[in-house]
C-alpha cells in the first residue's frame, strides 16, 4: 500500500529490500539520491523476546501511533507505503542527539523545535512513549518524532503525559554530558524546555509535582554513583528531577 506522497521510483529498491534477509530498520537510496527508511518487525527468540517483548506487538503500536497522530497533523514520521509487516517512512535529517556531535549552526533551533513538538503532542491529549532526543528528527525547519513503538492511544492521561516529559527532561540532561568544547548544553536544554512549557504549561506542573515526588532516587543514584556507576543515564537523574521540580522562573 502506498499514499500520494510516496517517490515514483521506491518500488525498485523496496522490492530489492523485502527479498534480502530482514533486518530491522534499513536506509534505502533511491535513483534520485533520495534516501527513505524500511522498517520491518523484529523476529525475535529466546532470551531477547523475553527482554524486549513480541516484536509484531510493538511494530503495530508504532505503526497504527505514526499513522493516528500523522492524521491528526502532529509532528511524527509519516508512513508513504506499507505492508504486513513493514513500512516506509522519509528521511527526515538529523536526530537531536546526533546534531550534538556534529559543525552545525543548528542545533538551538532544533532543539526548540524538539520541545516545541512534544508540547504539541501533549496539548493535543497524547503521549509518545519515550521522547528520548534520539527519537527526534530535525530537517532545518521542523521537528518530528520516529520510534513510536511503546505508543499507545489509551495512554492519554495528564501523568502518562507528565511521565512522558520527565523522559524527555532527563534525555536532554543525559544526552548534553560531555559535549565537545563550545557546544552549550544548558542553553540547549532550556531551548528545548521553554518550548515546552509554552505549548503544554498544565503538563510540566503535573510533572513538577511528580519529579518532587521522586525525591528518593537522587540518593540512592548518588549511592550508586559513589560506588563507583558512569552511566549517563544514573548521572542525569538528579539533575533532570531538579529542573523539572524547582519554581518557575
Amino acid at each position: 500500500m502506498t499514499d500520494s506522497s510516496t517517490p515514483d521510483d521506491l518500488g525498485p529498491a523496496l522490492r530489492l529490500a523485502l527479498a534480502d534477509l530482514p533486518v530491522r530498520i534499513r536506509a534505502l537510496r533511491l535513483t534520485d539520491g533520495q534516501r527513505v527508511w524500511l522498517k520491518r518487525a523484529e523476529r525475535l527468540t529466546g532470551r531477547m523476546r523475553l527482554q524486549k517483548g513480541d516484536g509484531q506487538t510493538g511494530f503495530a503500536r508504532e505503526r497504527a501511533g505514526l499513522r493516528l497522530l500523522g492524521d491528526l497533523g502532529l509532528p511524527v514520521a509519516p508512513v508513504i507505503a506499507e505492508g504486513p509487516d513493514w513500512f516506509v517512512t522519509p528521511d527526515l535529517g538529523e536526530t537531536l542527539r546526533s546534531l550534538l556531535w556534529q559543525e552545525t549552526d543548528q542545533r538551538l533551533p532544533a532543539f526548540h523545535a524538539g520541545g516545541r513538538a512534544l508540547g504539541r503532542l501533549h496539548r493535543a491529549g497524547h503521549a509518545h512513549g519515550r521522547p528520548a532526543i534520539r527519537d527526534i528528527c530535525w530537517n532545518g525547519s521542523e521537528a518530528r518524532f520516529i520510534d513510536l513503538e511503546r505508543f499507545s492511544e489509551r495512554r492519554r492521561s495528564l501523568r502518562a503525559r507528565a511521565l512522558d516529559l520527565l523522559i524527555f527532561v532527563h534525555s536532554l540532561h543525559a544526552d548534553t554530558l560531555n559535549l565537545p568544547s563550545g557546544i552549550d548544553g544548558a542553553a540547549l536544554r532550556e531551548a528545548a524546555i521553554a518550548a515546552y512549557r509554552a505549548e503544554a504549561p498544565d503538563v510540566w506542573a503535573q510533572a513538577a509535582r511528580m519529579a518532587r515526588g521522586f525525591f528518593w532516587l537522587k540518593p540512592l543514584t548518588g549511592a550508586v554513583l559513589w560506588l563507583g556507576g558512569k552511566s549517563r543515564d544514573l548521572r542525569a537523574v538528579a539533575p533532570a528531577l531538579d529542573r523539572i521540580s524547582r519554581a518557575p522562573e
